[in-house]
């Protein structure tokens, strides 16, 4: 018994030593989310951290990236049938997910998103097609989060989709420098076709890239206000989380609103005093 509670322990620790080693635009399970919950959230955190990171492999072709998202889907199947894993992230991964009955089925469309994004065609004819993506490679994580929380509830899952939505937008605004370099486009078609723009080789040098710029920034404002209810419908460090949360998706918003189409050429950052401000911030929102 002490040596599987100390292998536990360790996967617990493996799992966090991933999460507080790569850099976020938001908390990960910051100082505002309970002790209690912050392994579990590690955890969770490291499985879609690594699955991430096999789709930016450099020198692997998209079919060894596929491989290695199909390894890591057959371990996720053996951890939901409740077979022992080896591997450190699904031994806490599959007890974190025994304790809190969380959907085994949110991980797998958090791969499908990984495979769609190994695959190498990066790209989006309407904003429908974008977000049939969101809501695999974001709106599962929100879900997972209130599930840990107890909430289970389609209104606040609504709300949350929303605002798990709008920050995964917020994050292809910030990487579309190192995205368009390679041939990733997060832009649906339609959207830049507005502006004239006719092939989205054209985004960095474009005359109406301001515009296409505030334009989506526009749409994500109308997501994060329309999710805006989900922190004062719960309660705790969850609430103060979300409000933190909510407050640097705003101030990342307006940065990149008032760099334009600047940010095809420079990645927006917050700095280490807004990140500061948006903890403290998560007390009164």
């Amino acid at each position: 018994m002490f040596q599987r509670d100390q292998r536990l322990n360790d996967a617990y620790a493996y799992c966090r030593q991933i999460a507080l080693g790569h850099y976020e635009n938001f908390p990960v399970a910051s100082i505002l989310i309970p002790g209690r919950l912050r392994p579990h959230i590690f955890a969770l955190y490291a499985f879609m951290r690594t699955a991430d990171d096999f789709v930016d492999l450099p020198h692997r072709s998209s079919e060894e990236r596929l491989q290695l998202l199909s390894d890591w889907r057959g371990q996720l199947m053996d951890a939901m049938n409740d077979v022992v894993p080896h591997h450190p992230i699904f031994l806490a991964l599959q007890t974190t997910m025994r304790t809190f009955d969380l959907d085994y089925g949110l991980l797998h469309l958090l791969l499908d998103a990984f495979e769609f994004d190994a695959r190498g065609n990066v790209h989006f004819d309407s904003y429908d097609d974008l977000h049939w993506y969101t809501k695999r490679s974001a709106e599962p994580v929100g879900q997972l989060v209130l599930a840990l929380f107890g909430y289970k509830d389609s209104e606040r899952i609504e709300w949350s989709n929303d605002i798990c939505t709008a920050l995964q937008l917020i994050n292809f605004l910030q990487d579309a420098q190192d995205d368009l370099k390679n041939g990733r486009c997060y832009f649906p078609r339609e959207d830049y076709e507005q502006f004239d723009i006719s092939s989205y080789n054209e985004l960095s040098t474009a005359a109406c890239g301001d515009e296409l710029i505030r334009f989506e920034c526009e749409r994500i404002n109308k997501l994060l206000d329309s999710g805006k209810q989900l922190p004062q419908s719960v309660d705790g460090r969850l609430r103060w989380e979300l409000r933190a949360t909510l407050g640097g998706a705003n101030i990342m918003l307006k940065k990149i609103r008032r760099m334009g189409a600047e940010v095809f050429w420079q990645r927006p950052k917050l700095s280490a005093l807004e990140k500061s401000q948006i903890l403290f911030a998560g007390r009164g929102y």
